[in-house]
Formats: structure tokens, sequence, C-alpha cells
């Protein structure tokens, strides 16, 4: 249903864009790929290593790719206004499953949940972590799924898509504006060309919906602003596992929206909100089942993450960003019979090349800047580009 900080306050930023994962793993842009080695310094190919399995790589690519699309497809088939176009409650739904399922997880294996239980990377889950820390990221993240999900009651799964490129922007100028990235012109010029391909992908859209743009765009700006925070909150020695992260977000975030619907209907007597409207018991009973599979999909999307992380190298992770953006765009196109321009197509495009350059600047600033573009990648494919530490 995808991020750009710098510096080692940054490197929990997650590493899987477009899902609706509750996991924190997007990479945006390419960051947090330096954990995947754990000495930055060394020369290692960025797509192989010594150790690889690509039995095991590409199973969990696949899985990925496969699953993000599934469930962002599935989302915008749920809000159709024939079945279940209560995004709130979805959202509140994936948050209150997602917390028992992973709670019954931890009590089945216990070892998929490091930060809570292993004494080396143990994290102090108290009431000032909950609500300093791990509160306002997981806010964010509901409310960037909120605003997705609303989004697919007016516009296209494509060029929804689409739009979500420009989250590496938004990052970006967060970063600058809180002093976690510093302003590079060469990188400046690849973010406007990611800025222009944008432009072409909405003026191409040929059913244009505003409030579909609009409801986006607030997602990408609450997903921007979980990104930065996550990699200043929950960093280090507060850094939280993909599954750990669902684990301690999503009651916390269950509760809250549960609040903001109760807030949200007593205001229902003035004004009506869409968004925030609640089904009635005859609507939950018909949809069970697709609602049971949506949040299933939802936690396995959770599962494969974590394990995802663990097997891939950093190209591999930029790689399978990018093929996944292009595979929910297809599937969109075929599932819901969306249309795309030429020049929504060219933008596309466009957009996944720049953003896969960026990616590559980012993680190798100082290769780029002293080889220059074309023997810089000759550098970093031979496992030669020095990364940022």
């Amino acid at each position: 249903q995808g991020s750009s900080v710098s510096g080692s306050r940054t490197k929990s930023l997650q590493l899987i864009r477009g899902g609706e994962s509750m996991a924190p793993s997007n990479v945006e842009a390419g960051q947090a790929v330096n954990e995947v080695n754990e000495d930055p310094d060394a020369e290692k190919p960025l797509l192989r290593g010594p150790d690889s399995d690509w039995t095991i790589k590409a199973f969990w690519s696949v899985a990925v790719i496969v699953v993000s699309a599934a469930l962002i497809n599935y989302n915008k088939y749920l809000m159709n206004p024939s079945r279940f176009p209560y995004p709130m409650v979805l959202v509140s739904l994936h948050m209150f499953c997602g917390s028992m399922l992973s709670s019954g997880l931890y009590l089945v294996m216990p070892s998929l949940f490091p930060a809570l239980t292993d004494p080396d990377k143990k994290v102090a889950v108290n009431a000032t972590f909950l609500l300093q820390r791990v509160l306002p990221v997981g806010v964010a993240f509901a409310t960037s799924l909120i605003c997705s999900n609303v989004a697919y009651e007016y516009a296209s799964v494509p060029f929804l898509q689409m739009v979500k490129q420009s989250n590496v922007i938004i990052v970006f100028l967060l970063s600058l504006l809180i002093g976690l990235e510093k302003f590079r012109s060469n990188m400046a010029i690849v973010l406007l060309c990611i800025v222009i391909a944008t432009g072409f992908t909405v003026n191409g859209e040929l059913r244009f919906s505003l409030p579909g743009l609009l409801a986006q765009l607030a997602g990408n700006f609450a997903e921007s602003c979980r990104v930065v925070m996550q990699g200043v909150l929950l960093t280090g020695a507060d850094k939280l596992d993909p599954l750990s992260f669902v684990a301690v977000v999503s009651p916390i975030c269950g509760f809250c929206l549960a609040g903001l619907m109760g807030s949200f209907k007593s205001f229902n007597h003035w004004h009506p909100v869409d968004f925030a409207a609640v089904p009635s018991l005859e609507t939950l009973q018909q949809c069970r089942f697709l609602l049971a599979g949506n949040v299933m999909v939802a936690f396995s999307l959770n599962l494969i993450t974590a394990n995802y992380l663990k097997h891939g190298s950093p190209l591999a992770l930029l790689l399978t960003n990018l093929i996944k953006d292009a595979i929910i765009v297809i599937a969109g196109c075929a599932l819901f019979a969306d249309p795309i321009s030429l020049e929504q197509g060219f933008g596309f495009v466009a957009q996944l090349f720049f953003i896969f350059l960026w990616s590559i600047m980012k993680v190798f600033p100082e290769t780029f800047q002293q080889e220059g573009l074309w023997q810089g990648f000759r550098c970093i494919l031979h496992g030669k580009g020095r990364r940022v530490k």
C-alpha cells in the first residue's frame, strides 16, 4: 500500500516501500540498507556476497512483491462503496487483529521478537518509551493508512501508486528542516527530476480525482513524518525489529483510533465525517470473510517482511522495491481495468529510474562525488563503493 535521512540516527528506517505493512520495513530511497552488512566499510558487492543463497533471496523477494501488491489491491477492492467503505474501521481491525496475532506468535516463537526477548537486543518497553517514542510513530503510521484507504475510494491504484513515489521528496525536505539531511546539489537535481516525473503522472491521469489526490498526498505526508520520526525516536538501543514493532505499536494505535471514532461519532450529529463512519453489525457480518482475509494478508506481509530483511542484500532490496511498484501498477490496471496514458507511463518509468538513482546515491555519496555517475556504478557493482557510515 514506500524516506531519506542520513547518519547513524536514521538506520532503522523502513525497508519495503508501498505496501500497507505495519512493520518498519520500507527502503524509501536507500536508507537503512547499510544494516544488511555489519561492516559498512567492507568492500562487498551490493548484489551478492560470499554466503548468498539466491533461492532464499529470490523466494522472499517474490513473496514481498506478490503480497504487497495483493494487499494494496485487496484494500482497493474493499473500499468500493458496495462492500466496506470504512477506512478508519479497516485500519483499526488491522491494528487489533495484528496485536492479537503477534501476541499469539510471541507465545509460540518468542525468538521472532528479539527486541522483546533477546537480552542483548532487548528494548525497555515502559510508559515513557510508549508515550514519547512509540505513540508519535504509530499515530503517524495509522494516519497514513487511513488517508491511503480513503484515496482508494476516489482514485485508481496505478495513479495512487505513482503519487506515492513523491514520498522521497517529502522525507528529504522534512529531514532538511530538522537538520538530519545535508543539501547536496547533485541529489537536489535528481529530486527535481522526480518532481517533474510525478507531474507527468498526475497530468496524464485519465480519470483524475482531486479528492483522491489530496487524500493520497495527506497520506504521503503522514507516512513521511512517520519515517523521519522513526529514524529519530526508534534507533540505537530503542530500535524495534519488524515483528516487535507490530506487537508494541498495534494496540496503542488501535485504542487511539477507537477513541477517535467515538469522538467523530458524536460530531456526526452536526456534520457527517465519511472516513470515520462506522458500519452496521449487518455489514460486518456480510463482509466477515473478506475482512478476515484482508487482516491475514496484512499480517502475512509483516511476517514476510521480517524474513525478507534477514536475507536481502542492499541492491536486491532496492531492485525489489522498484519491481514491486511496477507490479502494483500493472496489477491495478489488470484487476480494475484502470487505463494509463502514454504520458503517465513515461512519467512512472522516469520516477522509478530516478528513485533508483537517488537510492544508490544515498548509500554511496562519496563514491558518486569522487568517481562520477557511470564510474560510480561500476565501483558499486564490483563492491568498491564506500558506503555512508
